[in-house]
C-alpha cells in the first residue's frame, strides 16, 4: 500500500516535466492491437487514476491548441504583420540615410542604442558617410544581441522574432538604397544638399536646416515605431527594456523612450565632441571664436609649427583660393598678410572656416570651440529629433492615453454585452435616469467606462451599430490610480481553436490515446524505480 502511495506522489511531482516531452502524433501512431490494449487500459485508469489522466489530457489539449494557433497565425496574420514591419523598416532606413547620416559627424544623432551604433560607425569610418550609414545598421544589430536574449526571456518568442526580423530588414533595405542608381543618398538629396550647404556663405542657414532635418526625421521615426508597436513588437535596442518597463508600470512607451534616449543622446554627443576634428566643427562656431580673438591677438598667438594664427590661415587659404573666383581675386590684390585690417581678417576667417580649417589651432582655442559645439545646434537639433519622435509615437500609438467615456443609451444591456464580448476588463458603471429633450421626459441609461484611446477606436463603430441613437461624451483623464487594465483582451483566436478541437471526436480520441499510453509508461517506469530503491536498502541490511 505504501509503495502505491509513493508511486502516486512521485507521479504527481514529475508529471509537469514529463508532459513537456510529449511528441507530435499522427493518424497511424498505433496498430489495431495496440489500440485494443489502450482501450482496455483506459477502463482501468478511469476507475483508479481519473484525476491524473484528465490532467495529462488537458495539458495535451493545451499544447495542441498552441500548435494550431501558431499555424493559424502564419496562415492569416503573419503576412499582414510582415508588411507593417517591412514598411516601418523602410521608413526608418530612409530617415537615417536621407535625414540623419547625411548631416555628417557634426550633425544629427539618433536616439537610444542607435546613437551608440552611429558613434561606433563614425569611429570606424570617420571620412566615409556612406560606410557610416551601412555600418550603423551592422553595429546596431551587434549591440542588440544581449537585448534580444533579454526579450526572448521576458517578452516572448513572437515579440523577439518580429524584432529580429525588423532589424534584418533594416540592414537589407540600407544595402539596397545605398546601391540604387540616381536616388542613392550620395547622389540624391531630399529637400536640400546639406553638405553643399555647409560651404555656402550664410553659415547660419546650416543650423536652421539641421533643425528641419531633425524635425522631419523624428516624425518619420516616431510614425514607423508606432507601426511596429501596434503589432506587439519593437524596433530593437533599448525598446526591449522600455517596453518591458512600460508593461509593468503602465506608462506611455513614447515618454519612457524620450527620457532614456535624451540621457544616452547627451552622453554620445559629448563623446563625439571629444573625438571630433576641429576642422569639422560648424563654420559659424569657428568664425565666432576667431573673430572674438581679434586680428591683433591672432598675430601674437603662435601655433606649434611656429606660425601665427593669421599666417596659418593665410597658408591654408592660399591652397584653396584658386578654386573660388571671388577669393582668388581678393588674394591676388592682397599680397601682404602681415598688415591685414579687421575687415580683411574677418574675410579670411570666414573663408578658411567654411573650408575645414581648424586642426592646426592650439589646444585652448580648440577646447573653446568644442565647448560651444557641445551646446550648439547638433545637441539641440538631436533633442528636437527625439521629441518629435516621441510625440509621433504617442500620437499614433496611444495605448496608455486614457479617456473617460459617458455613453447615454436606450440599450444598456446591449452596450454592456458589447464591451464584455470585446474583452473589456475594467469597471462598467450604469445609472438609470430621466432625460428631458424638447420638453419630453425620456427614460435613458448612462454608462461610464474608462479605456485607452487606441482601444476605443476599435469599439466606437460597433457601439453605434448596437445603438445608433447613443450619445457619447469624452472626458480627458489625467491619470488612473489603483488597479486598471490598459488593454482589452479578446481571445477570439484561442476560442475558435478550442471549439474546433472540442468538436472533433477524432482529434479528442487521439489526445486520449496519447494520454493513456504516456500515463501507463510513466506509471510503469516509476514503479520499477521505486521497487529498486526498496530492494537496495534490504540487501544492504543483510
Amino acid at each position: 500500500m505504501e509503495t502505491k502511495d509513493l508511486v502516486n506522489k512521485q507521479l504527481a511531482d514529475e508529471l509537469e516535466t514529463t508532459l513537456e516531452a510529449v511528441e507530435e502524433y499522427n493518424d497511424e501512431f498505433y496498430s489495431s492491437d495496440e489500440k485494443k490494449a489502450i482501450k482496455k487500459k483506459a477502463k482501468e485508469l478511469s476507475r483508479n487514476h481519473t484525476e491524473y489522466l484528465n490532467t495529462i489530457e488537458n495539458k495535451l489539449l493545451s499544447k495542441r491548441e498552441q500548435t494550431l494557433l501558431v499555424q493559424e497565425y502564419f496562415k492569416t496574420k503573419f503576412l499582414k504583420e510582415l508588411r507593417n514591419v517591412a514598411l516601418a523598416a523602410l521608413f526608418i532606413t530612409i530617415a537615417f540615410d536621407y535625414f540623419i547620416t547625411t548631416t555628417g559627424r557634426s550633425g544629427l544623432f539618433p536616439a537610444g542604442l542607435g546613437a551608440l551604433a552611429r558613434f561606433f560607425a563614425i569611429l570606424t569610418f570617420p571620412d566615409d558617410s556612406q560606410l557610416q550609414s551601412s555600418f550603423y545598421f551592422i553595429y546596431y544589430f551587434a549591440l542588440n544581441v544581449p537585448l534580444i536574449i533579454f526579450g526572448y526571456i521576458k517578452l516572448g518568442k513572437k515579440f523577439t522574432f518580429i524584432t529580429l526580423l525588423f532589424i534584418i530588414l533594416q540592414i537589407g533595405f540600407d544595402q539596397i538604397i545605398q546601391n540604387l542608381p540616381v536616388i542613392n543618398p550620395t547622389d540624391f538629396h531630399i529637400i536640400i544638399n546639406y553638405k553643399l550647404l555647409q560651404q555656402m556663405p550664410n553659415s547660419w542657414n546650416i543650423s536652421i536646416w539641421l533643425f528641419i532635418f531633425g524635425s522631419l526625421g523624428g516624425l518619420l521615426l516616431g510614425s514607423s515605431y508606432s507601426l511596429v508597436y501596434k503589432i506587439g513588437s519593437s524596433t530593437g535596442g533599448l525598446d526591449f527594456m522600455t517596453i518591458y518597463y512600460s508593461k509593468i508600470k503602465n506608462k506611455p512607451i513614447g515618454s519612457i523612450n524620450r527620457n532614456v534616449n535624451l540621457i544616452i543622446l547627451a552622453t554620445v554627443i559629448t563623446l563625439n565632441t571629444i573625438i571630433l576634428p576641429a576642422g569639422l566643427i560648424n563654420s559659424d562656431i569657428k568664425i565666432n571664436v576667431l573673430n572674438n580673438l581679434g586680428v591683433d591677438n591672432a598675430y601674437k598667438h603662435f601655433l606649434s609649427d611656429g606660425k601665427s594664427i593669421v599666417q596659418s590661415m593665410w597658408d591654408f587659404a592660399a591652397n584653396d583660393a584658386k578654386y573660388d573666383g571671388n577669393w582668388a581675386l581678393w588674394f591676388k590684390d592682397q599680397t601682404d598678410w602681415n598688415n591685414l585690417s579687421k575687415e580683411q581678417y574677418e574675410f579670411l576667417v570666414q573663408f578658411v572656416s567654411q573650408r575645414g580649417y581648424g586642426d592646426d589651432l592650439s589646444l585652448n582655442i580648440i577646447v573653446k570651440m568644442k565647448f560651444m559645439f557641445l551646446f550648439g545646434p547638433s545637441l539641440f537639433a538631436s533633442i528636437v529629433l527625439v521629441l518629435c519622435s516621441s510625440v509621433a509615437t504617442n500620437f499614433f500609438y496611444p495605448k496608455y492615453k486614457v479617456r473617460t467615456y459617458l455613453i447615454t443609451t436606450n440599450h444598456p444591456k446591449e452596450v454592456n454585452s458589447l464591451l464584455l464580448e470585446n474583452g473589456f476588463q475594467n469597471d462598467i458603471l450604469t445609472w438609470d435616469g430621466t432625460n428631458r429633450v424638447n420638453g419630453n421626459y425620456l427614460h435613458r441609461s448612462l454608462i461610464m467606462v474608462a479605456m485607452s484611446v487606441m482601444d476605443w477606436d476599435k469599439l466606437e463603430k460597433q457601439l453605434f451599430l448596437a445603438d445608433p441613437q447613443a450619445k457619447i461624451n469624452i472626458i480627458k483623464t489625467k491619470s488612473v490610480k489603483g488597479l486598471f487594465n490598459y488593454e482589452i483582451k479578446k481571445n477570439d483566436d484561442r476560442d475558435i481553436i478550442h471549439d474546433k478541437i472540442s468538436s472533433d471526436e477524432m482529434e479528442l480520441e487521439k489526445i486520449r490515446q496519447i494520454a493513456i499510453v504516456r500515463f501507463n509508461k510513466e506509471n510503469e517506469k516509476l514503479t520499477k524505480k521505486i521497487k529498486r530503491k526498496i530492494k537496495t536498502p534490504s540487501k544492504s541490511n543483510e
